[in-house]
């Protein structure tokens, strides 16, 4: 990215540029998004754009970096009161947190922009998710492992994580379709938190289904292997899991 210049004139237009053309790049896209609209919501000029950014391409990452500090800056890191919260409690506490960067009332435009890439993904898509998501991705995957315990592998936090993921960015739209749907509660007082809620309860529930699915594994492990005559068989490994729709059998032991 060019260099800004240090006078609080052009730092003022950075930030204008900037915020313009994050809300630009949410409504959309990248590829749809034109200069000139940016440049007219910030009150600046297209020189602007090139002088400090290089271009549409660099004003885009500096969007994103920009995007990126906010939301290091929302997530409750280090909050003392937050690690205090049973893990279940911290959980609902950060879903909440996240729905409301998604679809409140002041939403922020990540979430579209990463809804856009993931739909149309540019050049820079790997830098939107490492930028975007890596914070939340981070504390995120810390409160599923320790909801599902130690029996849970790393692919078991990481798949669950991305189960979790995704139930969260469809609920992001589910305010959407209230709005639609049923306009007089769109706007109740903690509209955001009931959704929320809603979905906490749902992956909750499925994420104590394979704890308890894992330990049972374990045990039977344990009981195997006290079975062997010493060889270290293993009577099971993993719950045979029946594929959808299929009738196969997967991750079955002999």
């Amino acid at each position: 990215m060019a260099s800004v210049a240090k006078t609080g004139s052009d730092s003022l237009t950075v930030r204008r540029l900037l915020e313009a053309a994050a809300h630009e790049f949410a409504r959309r896209g990248f590829a749809a998004t034109r200069i000139r609209d940016v440049v007219e919501a910030a009150e600046a000029n297209l020189a602007a754009v090139n002088y400090h950014f290089g271009g549409k391409g660099g004003l885009y990452r500096a969007a994103l970096a920009m995007l990126a500090q906010e939301a290091r800056d929302e997530m409750p890191h280090g909050s003392q009161a937050l690690r205090q919260l049973p893990p279940e409690e911290r959980f609902r506490a950060f879903a909440r947190l996240m729905l409301t960067r998604l679809a409140g009332a002041n939403a922020s435009p990540a979430g579209r922009i990463l809804a856009h890439e993931l739909l149309d993904p540019t050049p820079d898509f790997g830098t939107v998710i490492h930028e975007l998501w890596r914070p939340q991705w981070s504390l995120l995957s810390g409160i599923v492992a320790t909801l599902l315990g130690p029996c849970a592998t790393g692919d078991d936090v990481r798949f669950t994580s991305l189960a979790v993921a995704g139930q969260w960015i469809s609920l992001s739209f589910t305010r959407r379709l209230v709005e639609v749907q049923d306009p007089a509660s769109a706007n109740e007082p903690g509209l955001n938190d009931r959704i929320a809620d809603q979905g906490v309860d749902f992956c909750l529930a499925a994420i104590r289904a394979r704890r308890a699915q894992l330990e049972e594994v374990q045990v039977a492990e344990k009981a195997g292997k006290r079975r062997t005559d010493g060889s270290g068989g293993v009577a099971f490994a993993r719950r045979p899991v029946v594929g959808a729709g299929t009738g196969k059998v997967h991750g079955a032991r002999k």
